[in-house]
This record gives structure tokens, C-alpha cells and sequence, in this order.
């Protein structure tokens, strides 16, 4: 249940709230980043704001997930509803890093119930080939989706 409520949050965010895939996934890789340098700071603001040393323990993905969040507050509607299925299967591939980002940064205990399931076993033994794999694929679609075309064969003037 938790590595599925967690793959489908990108999901639902894009689909719900009209947000192109592409600004969810940056603001995902930025997140992650941000976590990387950041989580100490975050569980230090939250030691001071809340004395539950429970909920510190979700610091890093605190940081992870606000900027996903923030996009996808101020970006939505960005989308048309026309385009919202082209982005369907790049917002799955959105959840699944997600999912591979915030995973191993919940707390042990939950990360046991996750990998006691086959199917959330798998998924944690695979995380580096899933990432690897799903960022490539993003960069294709980008690439391919956004390419410039260049005019070659318009009118000629004299």
C-alpha cells in the first residue's frame, strides 16, 4: 500500500492538477538534490519546531517532496486538458524515481514492511537500474518532444 500511494502521488498531482510532467520531474531531481545537502539543516528546524523525534526522522523527505509540491501548486493548470494523456505514461515514469528517491529515506521499519512484499522487495533491490533507466527515458522524450525545426524549405526573399 505505501509503495503505491507513493507511485501514484506524481501521478495524481499532474493528472489532478494540470501540471506538465516535465516541471514535476525537475522539480523531483532538484528536491532530491536538495536533500542530499540539506536534509541536516531541515532536521535541525525541525528538532526546534516539533519535539517529536519521530517525525524528524522524515526530514530528508520533507525536503525531497516540497518542491514537487510547490510546482505543483504554482503551476496548476499549466496544462490543457487536451495534452493531460500524452503526459499519463511520463507522469508513471515520474512516480516510479519518486518512488525510488523517497523509499530508501523512510524509516527502517516502513522500509521492512515495504521489502517483506515481493513486489516492494524487488523494487528496492532494483532502485539504481529503475533510476538509471527512467531518467534515460525522460531525456529521449524531451529530446524528441522538443526539438526545434528549422524552416529550411520556406519562401525566399530577394
Amino acid at each position: 500500500i505505501i509503495l503505491g500511494i507513493v507511485l501514484a502521488t506524481p501521478l495524481l498531482l499532474g493528472i489532478l492538477l494540470r501540471v506538465n510532467t516535465s516541471h514535476l520531474f525537475f522539480s523531483l531531481m532538484a528536491g532530491e538534490l536538495l536533500s542530499r545537502y540539506f536534509t541536516d539543516d531541515a532536521e535541525l528546524v525541525m528538532r526546534l519546531a516539533v519535539r517529536n523525534p519521530r517525525i524528524t526522522e522524515y526530514a530528508d523527505l520533507v525536503v525531497l517532496v516540497l518542491p514537487v509540491l510547490i510546482t505543483a501548486l504554482l503551476l496548476k493548470k499549466s496544462l490543457k486538458k487536451g495534452k493531460i494523456f500524452l503526459h499519463f505514461i511520463p507522469l508513471i515514469l515520474t512516480g516510479v524515481v519518486f518512488a525510488a528517491f523517497a523509499l530508501p529515506m523512510l524509516p527502517s521499519d516502513i522500509q521492512q514492511q515495504i521489502t517483506s512484499q515481493h513486489y516492494g522487495a524487488q523494487f528496492m533491490n532494483s532502485i539504481e537500474v529503475i533510476i538509471g533507466g527512467v531518467i534515460f527515458v525522460q531525456l529521449v522524450g524531451l529530446w524528441l518532444m522538443n526539438r526545434v525545426h528549422s524552416d529550411k524549405h520556406g519562401k525566399h526573399h530577394k
